[in-house]
């Protein structure tokens, strides 16, 4: 029997890969996607999804595929949702 990963937020991707790898600020992250501190700091800490349009302007700016962040929040969704019919 192949073992459960854990469910994890595209967020806390998001976070490994510019606040831990690039050494990126909330501030600068927010900047950069033209959105508030406020709403990074949800997605980062996983209390917001990433949306279709976040996941464009993450695309643009940082060139990681919206697709690919757009299976990462459904697979998530999918997951959370599962749990609660448990």
């Amino acid at each position: 029997m192949i073992p459960k990963m854990r469910n994890v937020h595209p967020g806390a991707i998001l976070k490994m890969e510019l606040v831990e790898g690039r050494k990126l600020s909330v501030s600068e992250i927010s900047k950069m996607l033209d959105t508030t501190e406020t709403n990074i700091s949800k997605i980062l800490n996983g209390y917001a999804s990433i949306s279709h349009n976040m996941a464009l302007k993450i695309e643009a700016v940082f060139g990681v595929s919206a697709a690919f962040f757009m299976r990462l929040q459904a697979t998530y969704d999918l997951e959370e949702a599962s749990k609660l019919q448990a």
